[in-house]
């Protein structure tokens, strides 16, 4: 009977170990799976990190670039002014058919000067969009 006994004893501690490997081996297996499915989330987390940084980067890029333009619209602005209060302080329509030969160089190269850095301006825009 004691044979019987250690027989039965031995059985079950040798299903008890194999059904134990077996439980061990399916952790290790999902422990494996889950690092990398850990490692592919911290390969996104630090794309992601990365597009954001590059976003930051650009709408600072932008933000100056838009602060710089504004700065040099008033800048404009300004100077329009002063070019429109000489306009209403002359009869340069009266002088311009007096003395053509003086006034309409003048206009020509002011209204050069403007349309130039108008076109600056919006080239160092479009650039910015690049």
């Amino acid at each position: 009977m004691g044979f019987k006994i250690a027989f039965i004893v031995i059985i079950l501690a040798l299903a008890g170990g194999g059904l134990g490997y077996i439980y061990v081996q399916n952790l290790q297996n999902e422990i494996e799976g889950q690092r990398r499915v850990i490692a592919a989330q911290e390969l996104a987390d630090a794309e992601q990190k990365n597009t954001i940084q590059k976003l930051q980067d650009n709408l600072e890029l932008q933000t100056n670039a838009l602060r710089a333009q504004t700065q040099r619209s008033q800048e404009i602005q300004s100077e329009m002014n002063r070019y429109l209060d000489i306009f209403r302080r002359h009869n340069l329509s009266k002088l311009a058919a007096a003395r053509p030969g003086l006034i309409q160089p003048r206009v020509n190269n002011g209204t050069k000067e403007v349309f130039d850095a108008l076109e600056n301006d919006s080239a160092a825009l479009d650039r910015l969009d690049d």
